[in-house]
């Protein structure tokens, strides 16, 4: 996985990695990651349908 995709919180997900240390906490995983993935998709799904993708090709200031 590349670390420097703004939209994923890394660290976060690790910590609830290892967190998971049964079954039932896994899937709660799985869960939240698949929940958390449509709706970014769905989020540039809407992005894309407005036009606004320019906005989101604009390289950012990253200090």
């Amino acid at each position: 996985m590349d670390e420097t995709d703004d939209g994923y919180d890394y660290k976060r997900y690790r910590d609830l990695l290892a967190e998971a240390t049964d079954e039932s906490k896994r899937l709660e995983l799985i869960d939240l990651l698949i929940k958390e993935g449509a709706r970014d998709q769905l989020t540039r799904e809407r992005i894309r349908r407005l036009g606004l993708t320019k906005l989101m090709d604009r390289p950012r200031n990253r200090d």
